[in-house]
């Protein structure tokens, strides 16, 4: 398992919040998600053999929210 902070880009209140963390924890590999909307960041626990960062920024694009490059490492 590893963890990542991803930057997230365009969240303004909780149900923003709310749908980041459900189209994460919806991608396969994933094992829990934490979002901080003041902060921008989604920490996300994912097993790197079953999906990766490129495939959960994507999902992030995909509803809405661009991944920024805050918080990565």
């Amino acid at each position: 398992m590893e963890t990542r902070d991803i930057g997230v880009g365009g969240m303004t209140c909780d149900h923003c919040v709310r749908k980041v963390e459900k189209a994460l924890r919806a991608v396969n590999g994933v094992a829990g998600v934490q979002v901080d909307r003041q902060a921008a960041l989604a920490t996300v626990t994912f097993d790197r053999t079953r999906t990766d960062l490129p495939a959960l920024r994507d999902v992030l694009l995909k509803i809405g929210y661009p991944p920024t490059a805050s918080g990565e490492g």
